[in-house]
């Protein structure tokens, strides 16, 4: 079954079943993953290639290796995007219901905002982000506009 729940993000959701009382049956935690969508802003084709900002990166999750290898670029503006640059995308994230995070959910242990929020971090859900500003689709201030909240 695929339902919306309407949640900032994909590690919400585990606060949101439980608020309503459904994470948990007596056959255990049913969920097999969560998702989340953002509006995000890329680049125009009349982007140009910048210096890797590697703090920046390191802060949003990066790995090493993306951002010895990412080719970030930055938007100059043109008559076909307005002059600002960007057109509008789409960032996604995606957390499994792993087994591990399955078993904190039957103990309890998720009730609070911040137990959850450090779970989800060890979850490693997927960086859509980061992988964007590698790959020089958009740009650090955009990713770190849209995951505020995180």
């Amino acid at each position: 079954m695929l339902s919306t729940l309407h949640t900032n993000d994909a590690p919400s959701t585990i606060t949101r079943l439980l608020t309503w009382g459904r994470a948990v049956s007596g056959h255990g935690f049913g969920a097999t993953g969560a998702g989340a969508a953002s509006a995000s802003q890329d680049l125009c084709d009349c982007k140009q290639p910048t210096e890797t900002p590697k703090d920046e990166l390191k802060v949003l999750g990066a790995t090493d290796e993306e951002i010895a290898t990412a080719n970030c670029q930055r938007g100059v503006g043109c008559q076909i995007c307005g002059g600002t640059a960007t057109r509008v995308r789409a960032l996604y994230e995606v957390m499994p219901f792993k087994d591990a995070l399955k078993e904190l959910v039957l103990q309890g242990v998720l009730r609070s905002r911040s137990r959850e929020r450090r779970f989800a971090k060890a979850c490693e859900p997927a960086q859509s982000g980061v992988r964007k500003i590698c790959e020089g689709v958009t740009s650090v201030d955009e990713v770190a506009r849209i995951t505020a909240g995180d």
